[in-house]
């Protein structure tokens, strides 16, 4: 009997430790529409409570973000007090995200305004403890660890793009652990014997121990699942039969406690490996029409209204946080991935509309309250938000007719002065006549205010049937083919520019094509504009055109195309033919510029179907605002995604498909959700997209010509010269990337490579 039990407490010692946490992941709404989510969120977190109550469990670790314990709360308040003591107590840990955003389509400062929500919550509810919990996030960018490390949050979980790394890594300086089999274990949820649930975990803890050391992490829950009832007497009883492990039932927090990170890998923060779970890229591509929404959207409130409403020391935070609190719920991973249903994709527009109103209605007032209006219009007062002098052209739209502008359109509508009003209230006779124009005006410096007169343009753009052209580039259509010269290097490249359509029989996460790229080939073109300040050349093609805008002063092309898709299953790029087979490029993500290898020869097409249970690697790469390789750039409003084949670069304008989840995509082996159908997914009739194309030998520069395309100035008409206002100074190489309510600015240090916060004096 004594040799038994040595025996015994023998094995017991040589068991390797499993530190295991329960969880439930939650999408706020996906597969279904938010409020039936809601509905089983209450179900689910009231288990929870009792469970922990009657200390069933040691603890329960929520999902990472506050957005689910949020609209619980909504529903039951009565458990706010309880929540706060299980808080204090160390068994229920929130935060410290506002919702599980995806990094690589959302810019840095909403990426830091999500993690301030979330932690201001997380901490007026008790909670001080935080890791960066992001299992479920399709690939990592590496923004959101530097944004981690500025919040002093030093531990981070993660799971899908890492490839076969250890399980212990460090990433930017954060301490992070990748779950080497993914947050989804629903074992304890069977209900068979203790026996039989031991031997598969004991199964399953074998994959992990592959990569892990003598202590494993084990997260017990899944999407939306319930708490394991009587965890703490099962993981007693399931023990006596695991011949290899131990299971401690506690917290992350304990884990990352137990595990020397002093010789663990440095990684510098990427991560879209797929080689080991599934990234689902094709989620930079779905519902493109979202993205540009989101696209500017962001950039208005985090590079305009935002820094605006602080320098000029305004009351409007409170309006900006609602603004970004509706933005940052259409980050959630699968609103903004574009993998939902059409009913939750409504929604999701909707809250893009309301922002849209709050920003529009905030922009008119800061400019009604920077100036007294008396119907004169003698001058053009314009801030200059970006990081750069701002010399050419900057847009309004006005009941007049400025002096020496070109006039693009015209529509009806009330006047701005009547409209913000509070004395006034505009009526059916006060309809009038609204004109879009464009003003040439002076070089201004960065972060400005300026008044000018406005100047008579020297027309420098020219356009005829088959060209347009501006001192700095010319396009010239041939035989059906698009060439481009870059006239200050005196470069031509012929063919340059194509758009192509591919059938696709893959689904919102994976595009999966049928066939090779068919050339769409131009039918004829038209001048639209031959103006003082600005030229548009349009090309038609079936289904659709493309306008080629190109002003005077610009260095970069601005095309504008409208689609008319009438067809299902297919996929329209823009195709960029460059000189040489591309290697590398190198592209803006939620930080900076992130150089990436590309493998030119690889084919996807060529290399389906998937075998199980892979998902196949492909050249598609996410991109935030632009993408540069060998001399050229493509600017971007919300096309996140290009594509590497041979010497080609390719941007995805539009990816219709009809369903969340095709069990028969050809890149993917297993299901990544249900296969709902989702007709809207299929992006049917008339869609816009916007991109550009620049040339420059340094891809910094990609940054200026990026700011100028997204329009980094608010200009209107003023009825008096005001002086010349500096808002701040920057320093060199450092980008402003925005600024909350308290003077703390983002910024890019563009020579380190890193993020800066800091707070930043007015002028």
């Amino acid at each position: 009997m004594e040799k038994v039990l040595l025996h015994n407490k023998y094995n017991n010692y040589m068991k390797k430790r499993v530190i295991a946490y329960l969880h439930t992941h939650w999408d706020r709404e996906w597969y279904r529409e938010k409020e039936e989510f809601n509905l089983r969120l209450l179900e689910v977190f009231d288990e929870v409570l009792k469970e922990l109550v009657n200390n069933n469990a040691p603890c329960f670790y929520f999902d990472g973000q506050t957005s689910a314990l949020i609209d619980y709360l909504k529903f039951r308040p009565q458990n706010l007090e309880l929540i706060k003591k299980l808080i204090k107590e160390k068994k229920l840990y929130i935060g410290p995200f506002f919702v599980s955003a995806d990094a690589f389509l959302v810019n840095l400062r909403c990426l830091i305004k999500n993690l301030e929500k979330g932690i201001e919550y997380s901490k007026n509810l008790g909670c001080k403890d935080f890791i960066g919990y992001l299992p479920d996030i399709f690939g990592h960018s590496r923004g959101v660890f530097e944004v981690l490390e500025k919040f002093d949050i030093k531990n981070a979980i993660i799971w899908r793009g890492t490839g076969a790394i250890k399980s212990d890594v460090i990433v930017r300086n954060i301490n992070t652990t990748r779950l080497i089999e993914g947050y989804f274990v629903d074992i304890l949820h069977q209900n068979i014997s203790f026996q039989a649930l031991a031997q598969q975990l004991e199964n399953f803890l074998d994959k992990i121990a592959k990569y892990s050391s003598n202590t494993l992490i084990l997260p017990l829950g899944g999407d939306h699942l319930a708490i394991i009832k009587n965890a703490n007497e099962k993981i007693t009883q399931i023990n006596k039969y695991l011949k290899k492990y131990k299971i401690e039932l506690s917290s992350p927090f304990e884990y990352f406690s137990s595990i020397d990170f002093s010789h663990a890998k440095n990684f510098k923060g990427e991560f879209l490996d797929n080689s080991q779970n599934n990234i689902l890229g094709g989620v930079f591509s779905s519902r493109i029409y979202q993205k540009v929404q989101n696209a500017k959207l962001m950039h208005k409130i985090s590079r305009i209204i935002e820094p605006l409403n602080y320098f000029l020391n305004l009351d409007y935070a409170a309006n900006i946080d609602y603004a970004y609190e509706l933005i940052l719920k259409n980050h959630a991973h699968d609103s903004i991935y574009g993998c939902s249903t059409d009913k939750v994709h409504k929604i999701v527009d909707a809250r893009f509309e309301k922002t849209s109103e709050i920003l529009e209605g905030l922009e008119k007032r800061i400019i009604r309250d920077f100036h007294k209006n008396t119907k004169k219009t003698n001058y053009v007062g314009v801030f200059n938000l970006s990081n750069y002098k701002n010399s050419g052209v900057v847009k309004i739209i006005s009941e007049n007719k400025l002096k020496h502008s070109q006039i693009i359109s015209k529509t009806k509508g009330f006047c701005d002065y009547k409209l913000y009003d509070i004395n006034q209230v505009p009526v059916t006779e006060d309809i009038l006549t609204l004109y879009e124009q464009l003003v040439e005006v002076d070089e201004q410096k960065p972060m400005s205010f300026n008044a000018f007169k406005s100047k008579k343009a020297k027309k420098l753009t020219f356009c005829d049937k088959n060209c347009i052209e501006n001192p700095y580039l010319k396009l010239t259509l041939e035989n059906g083919k698009i060439n481009i010269t870059d006239k200050i290097k005196n470069l031509f490249y012929k063919d340059f520019i194509k758009i192509t359509d591919t059938k696709d029989n893959g689904d919102s996460y994976n595009y999966a094509p049928v066939s090779k790229p068919e050339i769409l080939n131009p039918i004829k073109s038209k001048i639209i504009e031959n103006g003082s300040i600005r030229s548009v050349l349009r090309i038609f093609y079936k289904n659709l055109v493309l306008d080629v805008i190109l002003n005077n002063k610009d260095r970069f092309f601005e095309f504008n195309i409208k689609i008319n898709n009438k067809k299902k299953n297919h996929k329209l790029q823009a195709v960029f033919s460059l000189n040489k087979p591309v290697y590398e490029t190198f592209a803006q993500d939620s930080m900076g510029i992130i150089k990436r290898k590309c493998d030119p020869d690889y084919s996807l097409f060529e290399n389906q179907p998937a075998a199980r249970p892979h998902e196949l690697k492909t050249n598609s790469f996410p991109m935030l605002n632009f993408v540069y390789a060998q001399g050229a750039g493509i600017l971007s409003e919300g096309i996140n995604e290009y594509e590497i084949y041979k010497n080609e670069l390719r941007i995805a304008l539009l990816r219709s498909n009809g369903v969340i989840s095709n069990p028969k995509c050809a890149s993917r082996s297993i299901p990544a959700g249900p296969a709902i159908l989702t007709p809207d997914l299929q992006c049917l009739g008339l869609q816009n997209v916007r991109f550009g194309l620049c040339f420059t030998s340094k891809k910094e520069k990609m940054f200026e010509y990026s700011e100028k395309f997204l329009k980094t100035q608010l200009a209107f008409v003023l009825d008096e010269h005001i002086e010349e206002k500096i808002l701040f100074k920057n320093e060199k190489n450092k980008l402003f990337y925005g600024i909350d309510s308290k003077g703390v600015g983002t910024f890019y240090d563009l020579k380190n490579d890193k993020i800066e916060l800091a707070n930043i004096k007015k002028i």
